[in-house]
């Protein structure tokens, strides 16, 4: 059986989501009512089961991998069959064991991704080294509700995840880069919800090469320590520039690297 749950109905699975080692915000935040998506599972009160798909389309399945109650047949057909998504694209999270009940195959992409956790110590030590001798041309620009459409215009995250300008102005803990008195550079939080941020970092291509990447992410993790949230990154193995960003600014790995499932509708 697979239930499409109404959102009475989330707080059960948030709480078997919770214990989860793999916690990623994204999911959390349409199980708490942040943010917008659909929530599957096995049973309404008392779920063993559950499939969670962001608008954005990240999900994860997650629960008893082994109990034969019909419920991974009933995803595995939504996944590779009906393909009825919420989103244009499903972006599967998929740790290890949950993970398991799919493979790769000429309509379903598997990829890897990374896990990362800061480490204090290191990111206060990179603190000191970038905050020393910043050029002239970069400055941090403090983000008002007058900057929203410009930041849309130009990066096109302000309603990528969120459900507004207002709840990216409040909730994004973000910190704006600029060079030369252009926006360059953002760093924000994709989904903040139960004292953690999930950090997406972009650059506009004209100001890449630039270390205005570090500037931003750095700007980032001060923001989230200001307001008592944890940053948390995730990056695909094979993009060195992430993999490299993240242990420059102090990340490291959390357990050991994950599949990936890309399936277009």
């Amino acid at each position: 059986m697979m239930l499409r749950l109404e959102k009475e109905d989330y707080g059960s699975v948030y709480e078997l989501y919770k214990e989860l080692d793999y916690f990623f915000p994204l999911i959390a935040s349409v199980l708490l009512d942040e943010q917008d998506g659909v929530v599957y599972a096995d049973h309404a009160r008392s779920p063993t089961q559950a499939y969670v798909e962001h608008a954005f389309g990240f999900s994860q399945f997650f629960g008893n991998s082994m109990k034969p109650s019909g419920f991974l047949e009933k995803l595995k057909s939504y996944l590779l069959i009906e393909r009825k998504f919420y989103a244009e694209k499903v972006r599967l999270y998929s740790p290890s064991p949950s993970g398991s009940f799919l493979s790769a195959t000429e309509n379903v992409a598997l990829s890897e991704r990374q896990r990362f956790h800061l480490d204090q110590d290191r990111f206060s030590e990179q603190r000191k080294v970038s905050g020393a001798n910043i050029s002239a041309d970069i400055r941090t620009h403090k983000i008002s509700r007058d900057d929203l459409a410009a930041i849309e215009d130009s990066f096109q995250v302000v309603n990528r995840f969120w459900r507004g300008p207002e709840e990216f102005l409040k909730k994004a803990n973000s910190c704006l880069i600029t060079y030369r008195n252009k926006f360059a550079s953002i760093c924000y939080s994709a989904a903040t919800v139960d004292g953690y941020a999930e950090i997406d970092v972009a650059t506009l291509p004209e100001y890449r090469k630039l270390g205005l990447a570090r500037h931003a992410v750095t700007g980032f993790v001060e923001n989230c320590h200001a307001a008592d949230v944890i940053p948390l990154w995730d990056c695909y193995t094979n993009n060195e520039g992430s993999m490299a960003l993240a242990a420059t600014i102090g990340f490291i790995p959390y357990n050991l690297p994950y599949d990936f499932f890309t399936i277009n509708k």
